[in-house]
């Protein structure tokens, strides 16, 4: 077995019993199907620390989350840059301690990605616990997914 990284990780955040919370991972596994070698894709369902072992070693880092900003509209996806994640952006737990991820890494000097973006939709409410996608954010996923595999085509050319 090949333990060997590819250059680029897509990494899902959301949790599948907790509704819209899920929409990171639904574009994942439908960007999945559509994306050829060179990109490893990874769920989880916790980040905080765990995402800087997760991350390490990669050169280039896309995540897929759900976020309720109470600013932006249902079903409005975003692309957010390192510098917009190292701010005070809190619309999703899974974003909590980013900043801290980031600069510790620098600090121990650990391999991190040089590139690292997200792409979020934003959901109504996040703390609802069922499985499946509202019929807004279902209908989202294609566009979802199609815009993350935009940005892995320009980060492969």
């Amino acid at each position: 077995m090949s333990t060997e990284k590819n250059p680029i990780l897509v990494i899902a955040l959301g949790n599948d019993i907790m509704g819209d919370d899920a929409a990171g991972l639904e574009a994942a596994r439908k960007l999945e199907k559509n994306i050829g070698g060179g990109i490893d894709v990874f769920e989880i369902s916790s980040a905080g620390f765990r995402l800087l072992d997760v991350m390490e070693g990669y050169e280039k880092v896309l995540l897929l989350d759900s976020v309720q900003s109470r600013s932006g509209r249902i079903g409005e996806i975003r692309e957010l840059d390192k510098k917009e994640l190292m701010g005070k952006y809190s619309g999703s737990p899974h974003y909590t301690g980013l900043p801290e991820i980031i600069e510790l890494a620098s600090r121990l000097d650990i391999s991190f990605p040089k590139e690292l973006k997200a792409l979020v939709i934003e959901i109504n409410n996040e703390s609802i616990i069922r499985e499946g996608l509202s019929p807004v954010i279902e209908e989202k996923i294609p566009l979802f997914a199609s815009k993350a595999h935009d940005i892995l085509r320009n980060w492969q050319n």
